[in-house]
């Protein structure tokens, strides 16, 4: 089952970096101290969102090369791709400029900041990596058209290895210093970007000779990214954009008890990014047949993820302050015990909404998705300052969890929209019906007592358990139609 195992490559690839971060942020947090953590998760913040800010190019050369390859288009592989990386090369010049020029101000928005300059100065290295990061994303984008899940996830792991043992090796040569920390950031994003290049020669042969420039080809891109830049730029932002939100109005070592638990919680996204980055090209080729596997596909993609994702997240909520206090220490527990709970609920309902979303997509029909984040965002963000600003930051993990139920349930209906062969929808009544059941075992959480909640974590992970291991006994005829992509 190919696609099985390019998921769990991805996996692998996003997973292992999660361990070290386990030993790692304890020890940025204790050297560097809470503020100047703060600015670190703001930070890897920005390193994760900026491979995102590609104008939609990337995700739309993988769309046209899966198809490319898919028809054996060979000569269209070469301009394809010369031209996508030409124009995320210039876009992202042009916003390393951007932010680069805007380090100082944006650095003085933050309160509490214990070095101003220091701070600019980080922003200012991030602006360096901005080129470099969105050839990346290009270039990662034409491994996953071509499956090339081996390659993508050895990259990968050690770039996510880098994001963790890179500042600590920092802190341990030159101390507390967010600068230098970013310095060794953007150091990785260049040696990650080399790799890349080094894995496109060897497993896309039909681009040797074939690169160049060619003016339709960017018309092309261009016209089918206006859509996926929206898309793809909104839904993350309002995903890390609300550490900054927050930011503004509490001080920034009141932002770790915050930002800590949900870049916690956040690296659970391994699951759903595992099996989308697989998804995406596959559902690109078989939803342009309206072939009604892809239907089948999805679904099982959907109940996958809520039975992997569930037993995690309501874990993490269920023993957030034992975990917290053992990783970080009591008072820090004290402090980020219910932003840990309420950002384990959103990260599994969210996941769960990056099916319909990556169908959207592959259906060319990414406009929908951006506008119900063009709608949700002025909503989100006058919420978002509201309850940070009247309440707190734990008012403002509320906001947070709100927006992405919303975001998911429209998602999903927007997705059941969708017609196959037949008449067939994408998504029918039993995936929707997922969505509302699957988040009650959250309700564990109103338990009296500490026992009984566990109990109930428990006989809600061995029923999840039970019910994965016999669906991956099963080979699914689904599945065995996709093993030749």
């Amino acid at each position: 089952m190919r696609i099985v195992r390019h998921s769990l490559l991805n996996l692998i690839g996003l997973g292992a970096p999660l361990l070290l971060a386990l030993y790692a942020i304890p020890v940025l947090l204790d050297g560097l101290g809470t503020a100047r953590f703060g600015v670190l998760t703001l930070i890897w913040a920005l390193v994760s969102y900026f491979g995102l800010f590609d104008l939609g190019v990337a995700r739309a050369l993988t769309l046209k090369l899966a198809v490319s390859f898919e028809r054996h288009e060979d000569d269209d592989i070469g301009p394809l791709s010369g031209t996508a990386l030409v124009l995320l090369g210039a876009v992202g010049a042009l916003a390393g400029v951007g932010l680069a020029v805007g380090a100082m101000p944006l650095a003085g928005l933050l309160k509490g900041l214990p070095d101003l300059n220091e701070a600019a100065s980080s922003l200012g290295w991030m602006a360096l990596a901005l080129p470099v990061t969105l050839l990346t994303a290009g270039l990662r984008g034409m491994l996953e058209a071509r499956g090339a899940f081996g390659w993508i996830n050895g990259i990968r792991l050690a770039m996510g290895l880098w994001t963790f043992l890179g500042p600590v090796a920092a802190l341990r040569a030159v101390g507390p210093d967010l600068a230098a920390i970013a310095a060794v950031l953007a150091l990785g994003r260049v040696l990650g970007a080399a790799a890349h290049v080094v894995a496109v020669r060897w497993v896309i042969p039909q681009l040797r000779g074939r690169w160049r420039w060619r003016g339709d080809a960017a018309r092309a891109l261009v016209h089918d990214s206006r859509w996926l830049l929206v898309s793809n730029l909104l839904g993350p932002f309002m995903g890390y954009a609300d550490r900054f939100i927050v930011g503004l109005f509490v001080p920034v070592a009141a932002l770790a008890y915050y930002a800590t638990p949900q870049e916690l919680v956040m690296k659970l996204w391994i699951l759903p990014g595992a099996l989308t980055a697989v998804l995406f090209p596959a559902l690109a080729a078989q939803i342009a047949q309206r072939d009604p596997l892809a239907a089948r596909l999805c679904r099982q993609a959907s109940l996958g993820l809520a039975l992997a994702l569930l037993p995690i997240t309501l874990g993490l909520a269920t023993f957030a302050h034992p975990l917290l206090a053992v990783w970080l220490g009591g008072p820090f527990a004290d402090g980020a015990q219910g932003c840990l709970m309420v950002f384990s609920l959103g990260m599994f309902v969210t996941s769960l909404a990056q099916v319909p979303y990556t169908a959207l997509q592959s259906a060319g029909r990414a406009a929908t998705a951006a506008k119900l984040h063009l709608a949700e965002l002025p909503v989100f963000v006058v919420a978002l300052c509201w309850a940070a600003a009247s309440v707190g930051y734990f008012a403002a993990a509320w906001v947070w969890l709100l927006r992405v139920v919303v975001d998911a349930v429209l998602l999903y209906v927007a997705a059941s929209r969708l017609q196959l062969r037949g008449g067939e929808p994408l998504f029918d009544a039993g995936a929707m019906r997922l969505l509302a059941l699957a988040p009650a075992g959250f309700l564990a959480l109103l338990l009296p007592s500490p026992s009984l909640r566990a109990g109930a974590w428990l006989a809600v992970t061995l029923v999840c358990a039970a019910l994965l291991l016999r669906g991956l006994q099963r080979r699914s005829k689904t599945m065995q139609r996709f093993d030749t992509l």
